[in-house]
């Protein structure tokens, strides 16, 4: 490790840190808005039940009025006008469509997204593997499904659903990105605390505008004991600068600097312990295969 990275970074924000305090920001927002709505709620309802019992009063005045002859008539009182329309059938069942139309529509809404949501989640491909890209590089990005076609050659049936699928998630980290003004630099954050929650991708591509936001140290897996011949690897990170990955790859452009494979740390606060452990064997696998390669 060389001195630069024996220095603390200073002044550099933790995509942790910055996620859970944008998160709680986001929290302390809504909880505002859910009591302001409550009380404009409440204020509603209070003002419904006055005006209701003023106009009670109001009738209750004008029942005496007329009983006491005071009035012959008042347009606050309902009169009987006669015997109820009687209506068929049909004139009933279309009259109930009519007056339900709205909450008609907000079920039928409802039971088309289900459909929806059911049947994207029964024909959706459950990838074998998983492999996280935080280097804000938009070509890299464009031909994924170049790195997934490569990586599918060494991968495995490891769900057991009869394919061999890789599949990748895109998260472009780097200062712009991440300490951006507005929603990006939030959804950014988030997204990258939800992955390092979970179990989906234990295998890792990062460059140094990407490390500055990670702590590599407590996240992955020292590969000089997995590794103890490559000449690439340096700890945690397997250098890809000077390999042939990119060209392996089929990239059109070079990697960013400092760009390197890192393999995560299962941890508990994935999925599960199990889940973690098998994503964890099948990602080192597949880099056990890669790393002769390069």
């Amino acid at each position: 490790m060389n001195e630069e990275e024996k220095k603390p970074r200073k002044d550099t924000a933790s995509a942790y840190r910055n996620a859970m305090e944008m998160e709680a920001k986001l929290r302390r927002e809504e909880e505002l808005r859910e009591r302001a709505r409550q009380a404009a709620e409440e204020e509603a309802n209070y003002q419904a039940r006055e005006e209701y019992a003023r106009e009670l009063a109001e009738e209750k005045v004008d029942l005496i009025r007329l009983k006491q002859g005071v009035i012959t008539d008042s347009d606050k009182i309902f009169r009987d006008e006669g015997p109820a329309r009687q209506y068929t059938i049909w004139q009933k069942i279309g009259n109930w469509f009519y007056h339900s139309k709205w909450w008609l529509g907000i079920a039928s809404f409802i039971v088309l997204v289900a459909a929806f949501l059911i049947y994207d989640y029964v024909t959706r491909e459950d990838p074998d593997l998983r492999m996280m890209l935080l280097s804000e590089h938009p070509t890299m990005y464009a031909e994924s499904d170049q790195l997934c076609t490569w990586l599918e050659q060494y991968a495995e049936d490891w769900n057991g659903d009869g394919k061999i699928s890789v599949g990748t998630v895109y998260i472009p980290v780097s200062k712009d990105t991440m300490e951006m003004s507005g929603n990006y630099s939030a959804a950014y954050n988030s997204q990258l605390l939800v992955q390092f929650q979970s179990a989906t991708c234990m295998l890792v591509l990062a460059d140094d505008a990407s490390i500055a936001y990670l702590q590599p140290e407590d996240m992955f897996v020292n590969l000089e004991q997995l590794y103890p011949d490559c000449p690439y690897v340096n700890g945690w990170r397997l250098n890809l600068t000077d390999t042939k990955f990119a060209s392996l790859w089929g990239l059109t452009e070079p990697l960013k600097d400092g760009s390197c494979l890192a393999l995560r740390i299962p941890q508990e606060a994935m999925n599960s312990q199990e889940e973690a452990d098998e994503a964890y064997a099948c990602a080192k696998a597949l880099l056990d295969r890669i790393v002769p390669l390069l």
